[in-house]
Parts: structure tokens; C-alpha cells; sequence
């Protein structure tokens, strides 16, 4: 089972009041990201971290001009250890992302698939909503 974070478009207000936002809930899960560590720039491109690749370049290139002075071992050695930092703030940087784009954070949801705690997500407002 893992955590995950459910953020929500607000929707644009209506004549008739407001309705339910076209885009669906986005789930995020709350755990160490393989493909943040191993392939950040893919990372930051398939979810738009925008700041996210250009600090991934400035570093690579950073690296790639300090490792003669530093040695290729540390530049190496650094490298990896963002890299490993990045695996476990990905979610974290997810999520910031989303809120600048004018998501909401609407709470936390405990399941065993994304997709499973998006439908726990609208399950949950549904039955508040009956209420």
C-alpha cells in the first residue's frame, strides 16, 4: 500500500454555479522515484518540472567543467548523490509543480494503485456530496 497525494483542478465557475473541472483527480505517489534518479530529464519533461531540466543541465554541465580540477571520481560522486535526492523528492516537486499551475491538494489517499486512489478520491467526494 502506498500514500498518495491527491491533487484537483478547481473548476471554472459556471452560470449555473460550479461544476465538476473537465480534468480528472491526479494522484501522486508518495515514494521514491526510480525514473526521477535514473532518467531525470525524461522525468521533468513528461511532468513539465521546467526548473527541474534546467538545474538537471546547469549541474551536468557543471560537472562536466569541474571534473578535471575535482576529479572525474567526485564529479561522478556528486552527480549520483543529487541524483538519489531527486529519487526521493520527486513527488515533492510534483506536487509544487502542480499547485503554481493552480491545482488543489484535496487530501491523502492510502491504496495499492494510482488509479484505485483516484477512484477512492471520487468515491469519497460523491458520498460527501449525498450527504
Amino acid at each position: 500500500m502506498t500514500l498518495y497525494s491527491i491533487f484537483e483542478k478547481p473548476a471554472a465557475k459556471t452560470r449555473l454555479g460550479e461544476g465538476r473541472s473537465a480534468e480528472g483527480p491526479v494522484a501522486i505517489a508518495e515514494r521514491f522515484s526510480w525514473f526521477a534518479l535514473l532518467l531525470t530529464p525524461l522525468y521533468a519533461l513528461r511532468h513539465g518540472l521546467v526548473l527541474l531540466l534546467l538545474f538537471w543541465i546547469v549541474l551536468v554541465m557543471g560537472l562536466f567543467y569541474l571534473a578535471p580540477m575535482i576529479g572525474p571520481d567526485a564529479a561522478s560522486g556528486i552527480y549520483w548523490l543529487v541524483a538519489l535526492f531527486l529519487g526521493f523528492e520527486a513527488p515533492t516537486l510534483r506536487g509544487d509543480a502542480l499547485k503554481t499551475r493552480g491545482w488543489v491538494w484535496r487530501g491523502d489517499v492510502i491504496a495499492s494503485a494510482e488509479d484505485i486512489a483516484q477512484r477512492d478520491y471520487l468515491d469519497s467526494v460523491g458520498a460527501a456530496a449525498a450527504r
